[in-house]
């Protein structure tokens, strides 16, 4: 019996690798207020992997029975199942309060290229962005150096219209 327990709790640690890799949501939301999770796999990694683990352990020798080891191990294993099935709804219902993304660093890593030459302590003007849409901003230096016209620079933020910017090829040799 001891086989079906240790089967049962490799299967459901290799399941929960699975969630852990791929994740428990749906492909596609049903509607606005369908469940996003689905909720048979986490239930089912909790449940093998309790019944596999409590039923090793208590039908030990000299612990209980294999069938009073077994009751309390599938008693378990559901309990386990059904809390942490409640507690990953819980999680996936719960909405942020606000949007983490701040709006100064959404352009963050873009590579722009210097229009207008950054003096140094100063002001200038970069371009970025791809064949189909260009786009410029003010721009100046994060580290209040110079910058000449044509150089590429690497976005660290935008305050409004300035953009804070830093050479690329200092910002490549970090990488």
């Amino acid at each position: 019996m001891s086989v079906v327990y240790l089967a049962s709790f490799v299967a459901g640690l290799l399941l929960a690798v699975r969630i852990m890799f791929f994740g428990a949501e749906r492909r596609r939301a049903r509607s606005a207020d369908a469940m996003p999770l689905r909720r048979s796999e986490p239930a089912l990694a909790a449940f093998l992997v309790m019944f596999g683990l409590a039923g090793y352990l208590l039908t030990r020798p000299g612990r209980l029975s294999p069938l009073a080891g077994m009751a309390v191990a599938l008693l378990l294993g559901i309990s386990w199942a059904v809390l942490v099935t409640r507690l990953a709804i819980t999680m996936a219902r719960t909405r942020p309060e606000h949007d983490p993304d701040d709006p100064r660093y959404v352009l963050q890593g873009h590579v722009a290229v210097v229009t207008l030459a950054i003096p140094a302590g100063g002001e200038g003007t970069i371009e970025y962005g791809d064949a189909g849409s260009r786009r410029s901003l003010r721009a100046r230096s994060i580290d209040e150096i110079a910058i000449d016209t044509g150089h590429e620079v690497c976005i660290e933020r935008v305050d409004g219209d300035l953009a804070s910017v830093e050479l690329w090829a200092q910002v490549e040799a970090r990488l």
